[in-house]
């Protein structure tokens, strides 16, 4: 599917202006238009949430398929599942 993708035009600077200044100005609006237009965002190896305790503040991390930041006032725990016996036990129907 084809998306029609309108650009931005942005009118030419008058002669008082810096004429470099603003065609940089143009050129960083329309980087900035395509990428909220197409957010191509890849994070290699990012970390999930077992090891988010040990992460700094503002770091990224993965948690059930969701991106996350680590904030300074979150407490993070992992989770750690286990199972033990002790004993037997016995069932007697008469």
């Amino acid at each position: 599917m084809s998306r029609k993708i309108i650009r931005s035009i942005i009118p030419i600077a008058p002669p008082q202006y810096d004429a470099t200044y603003v065609n940089q100005l143009a050129r960083s609006l329309d980087n900035f238009i395509d990428e909220v237009r197409n957010p191509l965002l890849n994070i290699p190896d990012m970390p999930n949430v077992s090891v988010a305790s040990i992460l700094e503040e503002g770091d990224l991390f993965e948690d059930n398929g969701f991106v996350k930041i680590k904030r300074a006032s979150a407490s993070l725990a992992a989770t750690n599942v286990g199972t033990t016996a002790v004993g037997t036990v016995t069932v007697v129907i008469s």
